[in-house]
């Protein structure tokens, strides 16, 4: 299945500012949690079928975009918690 145009929209949307937002990021520390809200409101409206695509979309920018960050995309398959450290 496809995922929907304004989902995919949004995504492109991350991607296109992550390359510029990972330069001026002064310590991941700082990235994390914005990337993690901004992410996690996009798969929070993915239908469950969109979610694994949704998932391999995000895994895949982090590799192109931010390789020296710490791997978010392999926690796991679950959203990003809502706050940092929740979920573990």
């Amino acid at each position: 299945m496809s995922m929907r145009p304004d989902i995919q929209l949004q995504l492109d949307a991350l991607a296109d500012m992550l390359e510029h937002w990972v330069a001026r990021v002064r310590h991941p520390a700082q990235f994390w949690p914005q990337f993690e809200t901004m992410a996690g409101e996009i798969l929070d409206q993915c239908a469950q079928a969109e979610r694994g695509q949704a998932c391999a979309c995000i895994q895949a920018m982090l590799k192109r975009h931010a390789p020296g960050l710490p791997p978010w995309h392999e926690r796991d398959d679950r959203a990003p918690p809502e706050t940092p450290g929740e979920g573990k």
